[in-house]
């Protein structure tokens, strides 16, 4: 009887198993459940990362393994590039340097101090040319004498505007010169960083490496060099005959077991069947013909309570 009770248990998980065409041919009512069969996937949360070919075709270190969980930018490899890039940064980091040391030498130097001692001997030397100018006026030299005396003061003030102005002048010149020579260094800072994180590759999502496709030392496989999931977006996909098709519509309840566990999750249908697949039946499914099936895909009332497992055949009851 133990036998016989363990036989009618296996067989009451597995009827389901059988090809969906068949199952449902036999079908209650549109009012009772529905039962069908699936697996679990994360369409919409399943991420192929795949090197920057900027940054080498050859993985140099790898930084994951499978099963691990990563974060959203998190470094998971690097590539052949990056040595390289990276010497280009630093370098490119250390020119700027210099020519902001530069700059800040030629704003706050004794190139200014000059200039403004300059700008104070000009206003000295205007207030004492006004002195002379009386002085003059009120001597008794003669005219021409004091004429003379009274250009050479102008030609005297006039030097030294000059030189003020020539100042200033280079160092206008030469100020926009280094501002120049900044900007180009930043570009090319710029450039080496993008080059560097080229040759880093990191995680697109917060999830679970499933798959690896290439190993350190390896050049970057065709597939790329992981797969990641994000389990947050687990999803049922199950196969049901389209004459159901009314009954697949976006949130409609269901129960879900997997294979192997008698505990019961709920869910709802997220996204009607888009296209009809023709599953040819075979003499060992007693039936002949053809079974035309539709895929639904089904969301769990709460993600958080499931197995996080890809590809585990479930059983789906459609309430």
């Amino acid at each position: 009887m133990a036998a016989i009770g363990a036989i009618a248990g296996l067989t009451a998980w597995f009827a389901p198993s059988l090809p969906t065409g068949i199952a449902q041919d036999a079908a209650r009512p549109n009012h009772q459940p529905l039962i069908s069969r699936g697996y679990t996937d994360a369409p919409a949360g399943t991420f192929t990362v795949a090197g920057d070919p900027i940054g080498g075709a050859t993985l140099i270190e790898l930084r994951i393994k499978d099963g691990q969980t990563v974060k959203e930018g998190e470094i998971i490899g690097v590539l052949s590039e990056y040595p390289r890039a990276d010497i280009t940064v630093r370098t490119s980091e250390a020119s700027l340097e210099k020519l902001m040391q530069v700059r800040e030498t030629m704003t706050k130097g004794s190139r200014v101090t000059e200039i403004a001692m300059a700008e104070d001997n000009i206003a000295q030397t205007v207030e004492r040319n006004r002195l002379k100018v009386l002085e003059l006026q009120r001597s008794g030299k003669p005219p021409d004498q004091k004429e003379i005396e009274l250009s050479l003061i102008e030609q005297n003030l006039e030097k030294q505007k000059t030189s003020l102005s020539l100042q200033k002048q280079t160092l206008a010149a030469d100020l926009a010169i280094n501002a120049l020579d900044i900007a180009n260094a930043k570009a090319v800072l710029d450039r080496a960083l993008t080059n560097r994180e080229a040759a880093l590759v990191r995680s697109p999502i917060d999830g679970v490496v499933v798959q690896i496709f290439t190993r350190q030392g390896e050049r970057v496989s065709h597939q790329g060099i992981a797969k990641i999931v994000d389990m947050r977006k687990l999803r049922v996909l199950a196969e049901v005959d389209e004459l159901h098709l009314d009954r697949l519509v976006p949130g409609a309840k269901v129960e879900i077991t997997f294979r192997g566990s008698p505990t019961v999750y709920t869910g709802k249908v997220v996204r009607s069947p888009m296209t009809v697949t023709r599953v040819k039946r075979s003499k060992a499914d007693l039936g002949e013909g053809s079974a035309h099936q539709v895929e639904a895909e089904i969301e769990f009332d709460d993600p958080s309570k499931i197995p996080q497992m890809l590809e585990r055949e479930t059983r789906v009851v459609f309430l």
